[in-house]
């Protein structure tokens, strides 16, 4: 074979060899990009229903009328529908987006959430600021409730169940490490082949910034509609003003201020009293009422009266 024959033949196996190289580095940064495409497009689902959750669960708590800061219990299955009174017979389950006037929500895999909720929070007993929560996430304290979105089924669950072990994971398979396993202690992590749970915690700060909101916009409203001079603060904490006392708690029981509350409490007569669920739930001692600045504030909200 004549030299240059040989030369263009080496040259054009090359050009082919590279071409290959070239096409198949382009399928695969194409694969690349899809999966991390699609894995983007899941976690922003996630997110979002996550979100959706909590915001609703946290909308729930602040207008409650009896306990503010209460949510309801979990769902036992995934109608969506949350049991009646308390005691809730779980505090692990389903999302009740039903009972939260939420649409469908699912994540990114399709699935619906799932909701761990804080004893103390259930829709009785006394809830206030000074309550506390034993959940924790990654170590974390100060946890009120959980949304989850459960991601795709793994391994050795079985859906669809009511099963939390079919649908909640073990954090690198590691059953120490477990948000299945009934306790307080919730994990989260980077989506894997062993653990894919997505979890957003409602802290209780959070909680109560909003109810705090809420109560001290009930006092305003009754400071308004009594329509009277600044009263003295209450010092001793039996509801009543204490003459000369500029600083203590606000004088809610004075006659003044004895006023229904067709808002919140109940909606037809017999009517209640605007502060008669926040009496009963030791939320009063907990506001400061400054007489000299017409200021009442609770767990680092203030508010400024007329």
């Amino acid at each position: 074979m004549p030299k240059g024959r040989h030369h263009r033949q080496h040259g054009i196996i090359l050009l082919g060899m590279m071409v290959a190289l070239m096409l198949a580095s382009g399928f695969y940064l194409i694969n690349q990009a899809n999966r991390l495409f699609s894995s983007s497009v899941r976690e922003s689902a996630d997110a979002r229903a996550l979100q959706q959750a909590r915001d609703a669960l946290l909308s729930r708590a602040i207008s409650d009328a009896n306990h503010p800061g209460s949510m309801p219990c979990p769902a036992l299955t995934s109608d969506g529908n949350a049991p009646g009174l308390p005691p809730c017979p779980s505090f692990v389950g389903w999302l009740p987006w039903r009972t939260l006037g939420l649409d469908d929500l699912r994540d990114g895999s399709g699935e619906r959430l799932w909701y761990v909720l804080s004893p103390i929070f259930q829709d009785s007993g006394t809830i206030n600021a000074n309550s506390t929560s034993a959940l924790t996430l990654d170590g974390a304290s100060g946890i009120s409730a959980l949304v989850i979105a459960p991601g795709a089924a793994l391994p050795g669950q079985n859906r669809p169940s009511n099963l939390p072990t079919d649908y909640l994971d073990q954090k690198d398979g590691n059953p120490a490490t477990s948000n299945s396993d009934g306790d307080n202690s919730y994990f989260s992590g980077s989506s894997g082949d062993k653990f894919n749970d997505k979890v957003l915690p409602l802290s209780t700060s959070t909680l109560f910034s909003g109810v705090s909101r809420r109560i001290l916009g009930e006092i305003r409203y009754a400071y308004i509609a009594a329509a009277s001079i600044a009263p003295f603060a209450d010092v001793d904490n039996d509801g009543l003003s204490d003459p000369g006392q500029d600083i203590g708690r606000f004088p809610y029981k004075n006659p003044a201020f004895a006023i229904n509350s067709p808002t919140w409490y109940s909606a037809s007569p017999p009517y209640h009293f605007w502060y008669d669920s926040l009496q009963n739930n030791g939320w009063f001692p907990l506001v400061t009422y400054d007489r000299s600045t017409r200021t009442i504030s609770l767990s680092g909200q203030v508010l400024t009266l007329p």
